[in-house]
């Protein structure tokens, strides 16, 4: 598919994902069943993001671009709804789950670190699916470097053939691929519904808020003063992210020479992530949420800056370098969804409205809109350094720009994060006298409540 016909699949898909996170958490809001509130979601929308996923890897055969645009176009919006849908009623779930704050977090930890398992084997799966049926850049790299030095070699046409081949084999491994994540999620989506208690009991959500006037407690969430700083340096700590880990594949080849590296390199910084959470989970409960993640933020910043000084083929330090970043990163796997939740219980304490889901689909939204400024960025970097798409060398340009976009960029974003994250209000010793607070509310309702029950 052209490229004009592919950007218009990306950028309305995008839009309507930022659009979709406010439709789904307001759907989710209103939603209560037998089977509880979030489990209804989390299974349906898991469901449907199957087909709607292995879709995505399948190309329609002999039809225009325009048709192509519109069958990618639908199947994109459609997943984005699903996967929105999905993620806050997964992510909110975790409230659902019990009163008890330390409970809360120990879930959200585990949580975490499952994810981050389940990111190192789908590396490792899809990679070595595709790779096990992809032969053909080697050999169109050969192909176009013999035609270009020497203007009178000519292609044998049973090579070119191979190529083609391999090219339709290279696809079947990606559907392959597809069908074995399908299973992964359809196995997933079932533990959790199975597997997993919603307590009906526990009123988490002011339904009578959101259906009186939503736009105006959406912007008494937005406007919120803990939660301004939490979406801003959530958008500059989270950018950096996708910026690194959608360039990192390309840093390493074209500016850092290390192609046949690259997988590998991608699986240790996802390891080193999964095997520092327990230990970020212990320096919080000992030292506090807001500490510790200032410090390691902190820390992240020099290696940010070395990985854009980094000379060509120098394996041993990229592997450094990597293994302190992947530890460091950690912390955004965890920290901020704990920190989430203080939010929604100071909320509570000042406007007497528990909107769990609604703050957990704006942090998802800032997330996608992060997400979407990183891969711009990304484009961008590529576009100024003259990257050419499908090329085996590339001029010496998009080593500059890959720099800065790997390390100039992400500490500029990650020093404005640093200072929202050390204005951020809610300290210790103000979450402890939240939650104080909570619970002597929690106790006086309990205490109405049994008098009428007893009755």
């Amino acid at each position: 598919m052209s490229a004009q016909y592919a950007t218009v699949v990306v950028f309305i898909s995008r839009t309507w994902d930022v659009v979709s996170n406010l439709i789904a958490g307001r759907l989710i809001s209103s939603t209560n069943t037998r089977f509880g509130r979030m489990k209804p979601w989390i299974f349906w929308s898991g469901i449907l993001l199957i087909p709607v996923y292995f879709l995505s890897w399948y190309v329609p055969p002999n039809l225009p671009d325009v048709v192509k645009m519109i069958y990618y176009l639908l199947l994109s919006s459609l997943f984005m709804f699903l996967q929105t849908a999905n993620n806050v009623s997964y992510r909110t779930l975790v409230m659902y789950m019990s009163d008890d704050e330390n409970a809360r977090n120990r879930a959200t930890l585990i949580r975490g670190a499952v994810e981050l398992v389940a990111v190192v084997v789908g590396i490792a799966l899809h990679g070595q699916i595709v790779a096990a049926y992809d032969t053909a850049p080697e050999k169109a790299c050969r192909l176009a470097n013999s035609t270009d030095n020497s203007t009178n070699h000519r292609i044998d046409p049973e090579e070119l053939e191979d190529v083609v081949s391999m090219q339709l084999s290279k696809k079947n491994g990606y559907l392959i691929s597809a069908g074995a994540m399908c299973g992964m999620s359809l196995l997933a989506t079932l533990i959790v519904t199975l597997g997993v208690k919603e307590r009906r009991d526990m009123e988490r959500e002011n339904e009578q808020n959101l259906n009186g006037n939503f736009l105006k407690t959406l912007k008494g969430v937005v406007t919120f003063r803990p939660n301004v700083y939490f979406l801003i340096y959530d958008v500059c700590l989270y950018s950096p992210t996708v910026i690194y880990s959608g360039g990192a594949a390309i840093y390493l080849q074209y500016s850092l020479d290390l192609r046949s590296q690259v997988p590998n390199i991608l699986l240790i910084t996802v390891v080193s992530t999964v095997v520092a959470l327990p230990a970020v989970g212990v320096l919080v409960d000992k030292f506090g949420k807001k500490p510790v993640y200032i410090v390691m933020v902190a820390l992240t910043i020099p290696f940010l800056t070395g990985c854009g000084l980094v000379p060509p083929g120098n394996l041993p330090v990229v592997i450094v370098i990597i293994v302190f970043m992947g530890a460091l990163m950690s912390a955004n796997s965890y920290i901020p969804w704990t920190m989430l939740s203080d939010i929604v219980d100071a909320y509570q304490l000042q406007t007497n409205q528990r909107l769990d889901t609604l703050f957990f689909s704006m942090y998802l939204l800032m997330c996608r809109l992060a997400s979407v400024l990183g891969q711009a960025a990304t484009t961008v970097a590529l576009v100024i350094g003259g990257y050419v798409t499908g090329e085996c060398t590339q001029p010496e340009s998009v080593d500059t720009s890959l720099r800065i976009l790997m390390s100039g960029l992400p500490v500029g974003l990650s020093l404005i994060g640093l200072v929202c994250l050390i204005k951020y209000p809610i300290t210790e010793e103000i979450r402890k006298e939240n939650k104080e607070a909570l619970d002597e509310m929690t106790a006086s309702l309990q205490e109405m409540k049994t008098p009428v029950a007893s009755k």
